[in-house]
């Protein structure tokens, strides 16, 4: 399976009003995270991100929110405690809130478009990824690459749980018939990858065992305070 929920970020005035009224309803761990940040959108990316994990859980294994817990692999990658084959990966950029659910190992990423970044590819993509972001097209179209083949190694290194301590041209994808491959890579590379633009501003990327989610819920602050109730 893979499943993926989404959330876009609301208003401060609209966020902060929610914390109010669900404060008394989380575990203590997750209260004193949250209230650890000092701005607002922070706090959101936390509280919501961390709800959407325990929430979907609570419905799919009818488990309480304070029965989950975490513990933390290689790199710092949680799973669940006392839980096996349930794998979940975050991942926020700008108002977007993206979690990836599976029955194997699975890495996920989103990325807000906002600048032209094509100099890090220079610097870190391998000479194919540049040469094949270089013949694409315009200006507009090589820096919109550039985010969705960022996006795929992100989804591809916090796969396989090596995160940033791998070299991102240590491995190399290529498109062929619209999708994304590896061309090479050291490690097992029998991956699938979904990718595509997201909501018209963002690139997100998927790696696991499956083409594409089965099933995608997006959620919002009311659909969470009544998972809460």
């Amino acid at each position: 399976m893979l499943i993926l929920y989404s959330y876009r970020l609301v208003e401060e005035k609209e966020f902060l009003e929610f914390f109010e009224e669900v404060q008394n309803l989380l575990p203590s761990s997750v209260l004193r995270k949250v209230k650890s940040f000092k701005y607002a959108s922070d706090q959101q990316r936390s509280l919501i991100a961390d709800l959407m994990v325990r929430l979907f859980y609570v419905e799919s294994l009818d488990l309480t929110l304070q029965d989950i817990e975490y513990e933390y692999g290689q790199h710092d990658k949680p799973v669940l405690k006392g839980v096996e084959n349930e794998y979940f990966n975050i991942s926020h950029s700008g108002r977007h809130i993206v979690v990836a659910f599976s029955d194997e190992n699975v890495g996920l990423d989103v990325e807000a478009i906002k600048k032209d970044r094509r100099k890090i590819a220079q610097r870190f993509f391998t000479a194919s990824e540049i040469e094949d972001m270089d013949t694409i097209g315009e200006d507009e179209e090589q820096i919109r690459y550039f985010y969705q083949l960022w996006t795929l190694k992100e989804s591809y290194m916090k796969a396989i749980g090596d995160g940033m301590t791998m070299s991102l041209s240590s491995f190399a994808f290529h498109q062929k018939d619209s999708k994304f491959q590896l061309r090479f890579s050291k490690y097992y590379k029998d991956w699938q990858f979904y990718s595509r633009l997201w909501e018209g501003d963002a690139y997100l990327s998927i790696c696991s065992k499956y083409a594409k989610p089965s099933v995608h819920k997006h959620l919002d602050l009311f659909d969470i305070k009544q998972l809460l109730s």
